[in-house]
């Protein structure tokens, strides 16, 4: 009720221009000033030569050291930032016992979404490749739910190694959401539909123009790998997860959908609240299996490779 009655009107009647995405830019990089948990260590570095907080759990973890997470933040692609993403980068590193690298994509007006996209798929090559983890699951929220989905899918189109499993929390799977006359935002706790119409144009803008589906449930299900969606009831970008969700059931995919009652857009991401803890769990709990049976896979390859040898 406080999201509705403060932040929703705050977000419908803002202004959306170059000064006050520069604001946003602004408040994403104070929050990246924040002392990070005590449970984990973020070390600044760069990944695919963007800025990147690479988050590890202090202390032995027993986790696998082949494995990483890449986290993709929300944001509706114009705010936030890895700093003020830290409490769900936080967990997932102390819950996986793995490297988590939080990207900071370029987003308006620096990119548009084909900017935003090309940065996540050159993170997630360069920690296949220079960076030699053999399993990569890729995680993100919001508008990072749409880059998470986007490379699987290039993942696919370019024959490159698929994610080893992907987590979706409130995801934005529509790009063109805006334009959507049967959709409203009527009943979501604060985000509004009209910005949408506004931010929508300006999606397309360069420099590195946008390719493929522009709808998640448009994308071929059989690249997806094992998918854990949450969402909040009735957000307005939940029908989209539902449909995503019922296309790769009907397609035989490894899915967990959890859907939230009196939640808000995107609310396992501050872990402020019983709720917000315990979707994080779950996600922990459905990644550590599906990186558990990529390594057992891994192995069976790895004797079968041996006997053949031999």
């Amino acid at each position: 009720m406080a999201a509705r009655l403060s932040l929703k009107p705050l977000l419908t009647y803002s202004p959306i221009n170059r000064f006050t995405l520069a604001a946003l830019a602004f408040l994403g990089r104070l929050a990246g000033r924040q002392r990070p948990p005590r449970s984990v260590a973020v070390e600044h570095i760069e990944l695919a030569g963007r800025p990147t907080e690479l988050v590890m759990a202090k202390g032995p973890t027993g986790g696998s050291t082949d494995t990483a997470v890449l986290y993709l933040h929300g944001g509706a692609f114009i705010s936030c930032s890895p700093g003020t993403h830290r409490p769900i980068t936080a967990s997932l590193a102390k819950g996986l016992g793995v490297p988590v690298f939080a990207l900071d994509y370029r987003q308006l007006p620096q990119g548009g979404v084909g900017t935003s996209v090309h940065d996540a798929f050159e993170a997630y090559l360069e920690l296949l490749g220079e960076r030699g983890y053999r399993h990569v699951v890729v995680a993100g929220d919001s508008a990072g739910g749409f880059l998470t989905v986007k490379v699987a899918e290039l993942a696919a189109t370019n024959d490159v190694a698929r994610p080893t499993a992907l987590a979706l929390l409130s995801p934005l799977l529509d790009l063109d959401l805006g334009t959507r006359a049967d959709r409203t935002s009527r009943h979501d706790a604060y985000l509004p539909m009209r910005q949408l119409e506004v931010l929508g144009p300006m999606f397309d803008w360069g420099p590195i123009p946008f390719t493929g589906a522009r709808r998640a449930a448009d994308i071929d299900p059989t690249v997806f790998p094992p998918t854990i969606v949450i969402t909040a009831q009735d957000e307005m970008v939940e029908p989209d997860s539902i449909e995503l969700a019922g296309r790769l059931a009907t397609a035989g995919r490894d899915l967990d959908l959890h859907s939230y009652p009196w939640q808000v857009h995107a609310f396992t991401v501050p872990l402020r609240h019983r709720e917000g803890r315990e979707s994080v769990g779950l996600v922990v709990d459905f990644l550590a299996d599906a990186i558990a049976a990529a390594h057992r896979v891994s192995a069976d390859g790895a004797d079968s490779s041996t006997v053949e040898a031999v």
